[in-house]
C-alpha cells in the first residue's frame, strides 16, 4: 500500500514489509520513551538512556527474529 502512495518499487513479500514497517514504528515508540524519561527527569542521563536503549532493542530483535522464522515457515507452505 505505502508503495503506491510513495512510488517505492519493493521486490519484497508483504509478510516482510509488514515486518520492516512494525520494526520501524517500534524504534519511534523507544524514541517517544526517551523523549518522556528526559522530560521527567528534566535531565538527559545518557547511561539510563542507553540501559533502556540497549534493553529494549536487544528484545526487539529477538522478537523479531523469532517472528520472522515463525512468518517464513508458515508462508512457504502456501507457496
Amino acid at each position: 500500500m505505502i508503495e503506491l502512495h510513495l512510488d517505492l518499487k519493493f521486490k519484497m513479500k508483504p509478510w516482510k514489509k509488514a515486518l520492516l514497517f512494525s520494526f520501524i514504528f517500534y524504534l519511534m515508540v523507544l524514541v517517544a520513551l526517551i523523549v518522556i524519561i528526559t522530560f521527567v527527569r528534566k535531565l538527559f542521563d545518557f547511561k539510563l538512556v542507553s540501559i533502556i536503549s540497549a534493553g529494549y532493542i536487544s528484545l526487539l530483535m529477538l522478537s523479531f527474529r523469532r517472528m520472522y522464522f515463525i512468518f517464513k515457515e508458515r508462508f512457504l507452505l502456501f507457496e
